[in-house]
């Protein structure tokens, strides 16, 4: 109806018939478009390091990290930032250049090239390496080339030949490749993250008990909360006023219990027993 309303005599008559606009090529922003393109990377990487550390999309992490030798990635995540802390649902997002720091390294010696030119000394350079900080090992050869060794009379320099690296993780730190770069998702809870983590699990299944009642979606509620661990119930009480506005309750109480309201449903919440009732307000 706009259409017609709008076309002009010798017009197609109807718009379903006229051509697809061809566009304007020099309107086209090929460094956001590149930027966009990592990103759509970054956040496919942030979901396989998230289900590898098993901490679910709606729950927050503390920090991503992202490792590159690309300055186009450092550039988008840059740029980019604030989508990528709100796509990774993470408080902080940075990149690096090169090998983060944060990784440990342990140290494999290479017993062939360490037999061929030790010898009988060998087991004395093997047992070295093993028994070294393999970070510290790595970070010499970076910085130096070589690593000097000496055991009693015994003294030689080790360089890359004589040992390999494996990446070892830190704690609660789990990785996933995207393009040109490797990210780092740290999947520590702290009591902050657990507050956001279980208030959002609690929204979702108020709202989906709202939805089961066929309730309008401005329809106000009073909603209660229950929960069989004392501290996690004190971390979703922190959280009261943001959970309400939410799930549109003029009232909403949450406490440590178990209840025996048959009014009640219960929702298992990661192992934790949750019993939540609403009341619509009329």
């Amino acid at each position: 109806k706009m259409y017609q309303n709008l076309k002009c005599a010798g017009e197609v008559p109807s718009v379903h018939m006229q051509d697809w606009f061809a566009g304007r090529e020099e309107l086209r922003d090929a460094v956001l478009e590149k930027e966009m393109e990592l990103i759509q990377s970054f956040d496919e990487a942030v979901a396989n390091a998230r289900q590898n550390g098993k901490r679910k999309g709606r729950w927050p992490v503390l920090e991503v990290v992202v490792a590159t030798e690309s300055d186009e990635v450092l550039d988008a995540v840059a740029a980019m930032n604030d989508m990528a802390c709100e796509r990774a649902n993470a408080r902080a997002v940075s990149a690096v250049k090169g090998v983060w720091d944060k990784l440990e390294w342990t140290a494999v010696p290479t017993m062939k090239a360490i037999g061929k030119q030790f010898g009988r000394d060998g087991p004395k350079v093997k047992a070295f390496i093993e028994n070294s900080n393999g970070s510290e090992l790595k970070a010499a050869l970076v910085r130096d080339g070589k690593i000097a060794f000496s055991e009693g009379e015994f003294s030689c320099e080790l360089t890359e030949e004589h040992m390999t690296f494996t990446e070892r993780m830190p704690e609660n730190i789990f990785s996933s490749p995207m393009q040109d770069a490797t990210v780092y998702v740290n999947v520590t809870l702290t009591p902050e993250l657990e507050s956001d983590g279980y208030s959002r699990e609690v929204i979702r299944r108020i709202q989906e008990m709202r939805k089961q009642a066929g309730l309008a979606v401005d329809a106000k509620i009073v909603a209660s909360v229950v929960l069989a661990d004392e501290r996690i119930a004190g971390l979703v009480e922190q959280k009261n006023a943001e959970i309400a506005g939410e799930v549109r309750a003029e009232v909403l109480t949450v406490r440590f219990g178990t209840s025996s309201d048959a009014e009640d449903t219960e929702w298992d919440i990661d192992g934790l027993k949750a019993f939540i009732s609403i009341v619509p307000l009329n």
